[in-house]
């Protein structure tokens, strides 16, 4: 019987372990349904292109704790380091990121409507603040914002209406003031420390960012089952017993949730929760194009693409060829072109959106599990927008709860 069973073998799962087994604890299995491990995290080399085929990921966190971590396994010499350069494409123009603090970047007309539009906003005229994404843009950035960039670009990432998504991951979108988009306006310039995320990023110099996975799982693989799919979970009042094969006192999960509903039995007591586990999925897909510009990727929001992403993969990859391009797009949008090389990668899971009710719902799962030792952790084990270093970050924490 094994200490602890861990479902999913990405970068929160190998951290898991690695984790636990450093507090001493080294009856570990991990089971993984791919045949090798990295999750959303893994990377080809297809005919000298260094392409990240569970979307874009570049390395930079808020807390020393994971630095040291990472560079512990991977040191810092092996990366390259970059000030971000991403940048929008808006009504046929390209603009740096972010959109409200670069509107002077558009041609005087334009940046008169969007101004005006920024003005009128909601939020200025007094309005209650709204509690589904799609008012609660139109509340904060105007109609125009809203209009031409956030909802066509959100709908082309996620897949669903915005008005259905909830306002609870905001965090991970720029929040600016009226007064500060007039400023920038004026003045022709922005304010970087109002990113909501990484202004400056490490990427490794070779192997793309799974080089950073295989790191850390490296001394993780003979704990780990692969190509091993769990359909069946039976909580036996103390243990639990997987695929009616191996038995542990505790799981930690951390894939999709609704993809383990059915192995739970379908418990019709949390049936609305489950249903409100929801995730997209993206196609990444390579195209080879000359550039002569330094930009890392740019967000396209024009319904006319199809492709929401596109990412300039020279720029940040070194060790990649100069004439790689890779598109991100939604599945469900996804078309090939002639222009692709036929390359196309489809993640099983890439972003868990957030509907309205979500994280109610993912609460209320993971509170009535945790009494039979079930625990969720990590983008999905916690259904939750999170970058490779928070996920790593959630994962030491649940190992310094348990071992307290």
């Amino acid at each position: 019987m094994f200490e602890y069973i861990i479902i999913g073998a990405g970068v929160t799962g190998l951290t898991l372990c690695k984790k636990l087994r450093e507090k001493g604890i080294d009856n570990i299995l991990v089971l993984e349904k791919e045949k090798e491990a990295g999750g959303l995290c893994r990377t080809r080399n297809i005919d000298g292109h260094t392409l990240d085929i569970g979307g874009g990921h570049f390395f930079h966190t808020k807390h020393q704790r994971v630095f040291d971590y990472v560079f512990q396994h991977l040191p810092e010499e092996e990366f390259n380091y970059y000030k971000r350069v991403s940048k929008i494409e808006l009504d046929g123009v390209t603009i740096d990121y972010p959109v409200e603090s670069n509107i002077w970047q558009l041609p005087v007309r334009e940046q008169i409507s969007y101004l005006i539009s920024v003005v009128r906003n909601g939020e200025s005229m007094g309005r209650e603040e709204p509690q589904n994404y799609e008012e609660w843009i139109r509340w904060k950035l105007g109609d125009k914002i809203c209009d031409n960039y956030m909802i066509p670009y959100n709908k082309k990432l996620w897949g669903v209406e915005p008005r259905e998504m909830d306002v609870d991951w905001l965090y991970k979108i720029p929040r600016v003031d009226v007064e500060e988009v007039l400023q920038y306006a004026l003045e022709k310039k922005q304010d970087v420390s109002k990113f909501p995320a990484h202004i400056y990023f490490y990427y490794p110099k070779q192997g793309g960012f799974q080089r950073i996975v295989d790191a850390i799982g490296r001394d993780e693989m003979d704990r780990i089952g692969f190509g091993i799919t769990v359909d069946k979970l039976h909580y036996t009042g103390e243990n639990w017993i997987i695929n009616d094969t191996w038995e542990t006192k505790n799981i930690i999960n951390t894939a999709p949730w609704n993809s383990l509903y059915a192995a739970l039995g379908e418990p019709a007591h949390l049936a609305e929760e489950f249903a409100k586990i929801r995730y997209n999925r993206i196609v990444v897909s390579l195209r080879e194009a000359e550039y002569a510009h330094d930009w890392h990727w740019r967000y396209i929001p024009s319904m006319d693409k199809r492709h929401h992403r596109e990412f300039y993969i020279h720029n940040y990859a070194q060790d990649s060829r100069t004439d790689g391009i890779y598109l991100e797009t939604g599945l469900e949008r996804f078309q090939s072109s002639r222009e692709d090389k036929n390359v196309d990668f489809v993640t099983d899971a890439a972003y868990p959106i957030p509907v309205l009710g979500h994280q109610k719902a993912v609460s209320r799962i993971l509170e009535y599990y945790q009494d039979q030792h079930l625990y969720g952790v990590g983008r999905w084990g916690q259904q939750a927008y999170q970058n490779a270093d928070v996920s790593m970050l959630e994962a030491m924490k649940f190992v310094d709860r348990v071992m307290v």
